[in-house]
């Protein structure tokens, strides 16, 4: 299955399909991403017509960078007629683990740490975000409880886990952004 995935949530930009990933350090993520994921496409060797779906980092993470993937996966999905999947970056985060208890666990704005416990692949109660000062101890408190804590930035190529089981579950997450803090929250205060 030929799954196209874009993330455009942090300072770098990256797509994976299959094994290939590639990343641009573009500022200008909305201008960067089509000619990546061209570039991308030619190097895998296959057209936008041999793909199955996309999937786009749905968040946790920066406001305009959720909305810049997200538009992509859905105007494209649209176009070709596939899937567009929205995929948490927790849920990916978590997925590196191949344990069936994990705290994904993701660095977030000032420092703050983005978590949310997972069961078998799957949600178990609600996101939160932990101030720095707070995060060793949450950390610990989650280990304790016998979670594997997997705590890293995401690309592209951990969303591709996650949305292979969706489809191959059948089950389409909602295609909806993942925002845990408001859209004023990155903005400088003046």
């Amino acid at each position: 299955m030929n799954i196209l995935a874009v993330d455009a949530t942090g300072e770098v930009l990256t797509v994976a399909l299959g094994s290939l990933e590639l990343k641009s350090a573009a500022k200008k993520h909305d201008e960067a991403l089509l000619p990546l994921v061209e570039r991308l496409l030619k190097k895998a060797r296959l057209r936008w017509e041999d793909l199955d779906a996309i999937a786009a980092a749905s968040g946790p993470g920066r406001f305009t960078g959720i909305r810049i993937g997200m538009s992509f996966a859905a105007a494209a999905g649209f176009q070709l007629g596939i899937p567009a999947l929205a995929i948490s970056r927790l849920a990916a985060a978590a997925g590196r683990s191949k344990a069936d208890r994990v705290l994904g666990a993701l660095p977030g704005w000032k420092d703050e740490v983005y978590t949310q416990e997972h069961k078998e692949g799957k949600p178990v109660g609600a996101a939160a975000f932990t101030p720095p000062k707070d995060w060793p101890g949450v950390r610990a408190a989650a280990e304790k409880r016998g979670l594997t804590v997997s705590y890293g930035e995401t690309t592209a190529a951990d969303l591709l886990p996650v949305a292979r089981a969706a489809l191959a579950a059948e089950k389409i997450p909602p295609f909806e952004p993942f925002y845990l803090k408001p859209a004023s929250y990155e903005r400088p205060r003046g």
